[in-house]
């Protein structure tokens, strides 16, 4: 990356800048970029070391590093409690450019919950009143996840033309990163999907080579392997499981429990490919679907059964992976279709994969050998 216009080197130096900064003359020597470079230069594996000198030095001096900056820092950490104490603060002083940032961060928030996705997010999003150019490419970002969850690919990518530009014109260059970034991981999530592969492992070998960016990104840029991982579920085992297991061990290497829920995605990709392929499946899941997965493939279909209902019964619908598994459990063919219709309505066709005749009789062939 980046970030090498005022360098610090130690932390005395450090401690001695932040005492000094109020005698400069120009307050242009110091900006965002190299405050966040220089940590990470100082204290790259000490996040809370980082995040210390932050709070000083943004406390000390309120005006000299914008508010929406530090709040995409502590999100690209997962520092959600951070982040949310931050918003308080800036809801608190009343800043009218800031009150856009909190009301844009809180729907991104919410759609990271799981509270808040596709169409509703979108129009969430576009009563969003932007007061100038850095939030409304941001809320533009979030607009395309939006259309991303929705599955409408085509209009994705004409949205994504735009803003794209828009981004590599940004001035701050922390933001242009981190905006880049975040298009870049829709993008090859996008292709997954599609199921244009070459494309999709492209885009993630780009953005892995670039070893600095897990520093600064490292949430994100951890996906990007979890991504490239999934991209070989359906062909080559070690292949898709070396690549899963590097976005497990980036998250688990996280301080803090930063990063639980994606940590725990990347366990339950491991355990759906040890159960795709019927290899070392003699351990429990914990994820409830994937338990129910790992249990039709020992041929315990009963058990899978009552999980998938009460599933159900809590959620009051099946996703498109938990209908299938119900069809293999039930031996199905009608919910096998209701299933291959959910994926495809989500344009999923790359685990639409899952519903070709040699996969299925592979799982029919694996019940039919356990229950033998």
């Amino acid at each position: 990356m980046v970030f090498k216009d005022y360098m610090i080197k130690d932390d005395r130096q450090f401690s001695r800048f932040l005492m000094e900064k109020v005698n400069l003359l120009d307050t242009s020597q110091v900006n965002s970029n190299s405050i966040l470079s220089s940590l990470n230069e100082l204290y790259r594996n000490d996040y809370e070391k980082q995040k210390y000198f932050l709070q000083d030095y943004y406390c000390t001096y309120l005006d000299s590093m914008k508010p929406n900056i530090l709040m995409e820092y502590y999100l690209m950490q997962g520092d959600i409690e951070e982040l949310e104490t931050l918003m308080q603060m800036e809801r608190e002083r009343g800043s009218k450019d800031m009150q856009t940032w909190i009301t844009i961060y809180q729907i991104l928030l919410k759609n990271q919950k799981g509270e808040l996705s596709g169409t509703d997010l979108i129009d969430e999003i576009f009563k969003v009143k932007n007061t100038n150019s850095e939030s409304l490419i941001f809320s533009l970002i979030v607009h395309l996840y939006g259309i991303q969850e929705t599955g409408l690919f085509e209009p994705f990518h004409k949205v994504l033309k735009v803003v794209a530009p828009m981004v590599e014109l940004m001035e701050n260059e922390y933001l242009r990163e981190a905006y880049r970034i975040r298009l870049m991981e829709m993008e090859a999530m996008t292709y997954l999907y599609m199921n244009e592969i070459e494309q999709c492992r492209a885009k993630c070998l780009e953005v892995i080579k670039r070893n600095e960016l897990q520093f600064y990104f490292p949430i994100v840029y951890a996906n990007f392997f979890h991504i490239l991982g999934q991209s070989y579920m359906f062909e080559n085992f070690e292949v898709a499981k070396y690549w899963v297991e590097q976005a497990r061990d980036a998250l688990l290497r996280l301080s803090g429990n930063r990063a639980a829920d994606r940590t725990q995605y990347t366990v339950n990709t491991i355990d759906f490919l040890h159960s795709f392929w019927g290899i070392d499946i003699h351990t429990e899941p914990a994820d409830e679907a994937e338990k129910a997965h790992r249990l039709i493939v020992l041929g315990r279909v009963n058990e899978a059964v009552d999980i998938l209902d009460s599933l159900k019964r809590t959620r009051g619908y099946l996703t498109s992976y938990q209908l299938f598994y119900y069809g293999l459990a039930t031996n199905d063919d009608s919910i096998l279709s209701v299933a291959r219709d959910v994926f495809t309505s989500n344009s999923n066709y790359f685990y639409l994969q899952l519903l070709d005749t040699e996969n299925l009789h592979k799982y029919k062939n694996q019940i039919r050998r356990m229950n033998q």
